[in-house]
């Protein structure tokens, strides 16, 4: 497999997480926010996690643009893009935030099947497959506030848009 193609693979995979959590978006949050402000949990912050499928796919489409823009450089660079490899290493530690929010809760959230069978998989994957040097911290840390940020972003718009 070519280096472009393991690079295009990062919006792939998440495309496929995402429909997850697009998928199950109602479901869970009609489930779980109940659950949660019986156990006495902040009724803010549990409020603001609860979702509807179109809310969060309207959330995903504006996050996948910037997911899309990563691999994209990646596939340009042949994978040396410092966006493209700071991009794939947050992808994976976001694997790991599903696995811990569902530990956390003690129960599904959305995304998390994905989660630990192809992005975390996938992320190590193409870091080991791509080789690539080293990212500063700066970098990573840019991107991986760039990635809370915009994500919050576009769940308050969604919210927003699709009351």
């Amino acid at each position: 497999m070519s280096r472009r193609a393991v690079c295009l693979g990062l919006f792939a995979v998440w495309a496929v997480h995402d429909l997850e959590e697009v998928l199950t978006a109602t479901w869970w949050s009609e489930r779980t926010v109940p659950r949660l402000l019986a156990e006495g949990w902040p009724p803010g912050l549990v409020e603001s996690i609860g979702s509807t499928t179109p809310r969060f796919a309207l959330a995903a489409a504006l996050v996948g643009v910037a997911v899309l823009a990563a691999a994209v450089q990646g596939a340009r660079t042949d994978g040396e893009s410092r966006f493209f490899r700071a991009a794939l290493l947050v992808f994976g530690w976001h694997g790991a935030v599903h696995a811990a929010q569902a530990i956390a809760l003690r129960d599904y959230v959305p995304g998390l099947v994905t989660a630990v069978v192809l992005v975390i998989p996938y992320s190590i994957w193409a870091w080991r497959r791509l080789r690539p040097a080293p990212v500063p911290g700066r970098v990573i840390a840019a991107v991986a506030l760039a990635a809370i940020a915009l994500t919050v972003a576009a769940q308050a718009l969604a919210r927003i848009l699709l009351t």
